[in-house]
């Protein structure tokens, strides 16, 4: 089993960093956060252009109880 007491005695000699591109974190944070909020917009005005096609085909609340095709 191979466990990890301390780093300092693992590490060659040199190295101060266990992982690559140590640093970057708040890089890829503020990277994600930025396609996380895109995305909803685009969401939301995909779905708003969507429900305004329907609204302006005039079916009414009650149109689906008589099976029109494409509702």
């Amino acid at each position: 089993m191979a466990t990890v007491t301390s780093w300092v005695e693992t590490l060659n000699a040199g190295e101060t960093v266990i992982y690559p591109f140590v640093g970057t974190e708040w890089l890829w944070l503020i990277i994600a956060i930025a396609f996380w909020i895109v995305w909803h917009v685009r969401s939301s005005a995909s779905e708003t252009e969507e429900n305004d096609e329907l609204a302006s085909k005039g079916k009414g609340s009650d149109d689906y109880k008589s099976n029109i095709a494409n509702w």
